[in-house]
């Protein structure tokens, strides 16, 4: 299925739940937060990233929309 959101973008920068939402309803850049502590093999740890730009995450989703759209036409 070809991605058509920003929380698919996401998911493909880190490993891990390094990011969760202030309005879980309303998944937007605006929304975005960092979580504060990741699970990484059984610990949790201090959350090593930062957020990306709005820039950043809409560039990623075209390069995964681009690369589906490349592989299913």
């Amino acid at each position: 299925m070809r991605p058509t959101h920003i929380e698919q973008a996401l998911a493909q920068m880190h490993e891990n739940q390094w990011f969760t939402w202030t309005d879980t309803s309303n998944k937007i850049y605006a929304n975005l937060k960092l979580s504060d502590k990741l699970g990484v093999d059984g610990e949790l740890i201090d959350n090593p990233h930062s957020l990306p730009t709005e820039e950043e995450v809409n560039a990623k989703l075209k390069e995964m929309q681009d690369a589906w759209d490349a592989a299913n036409t």
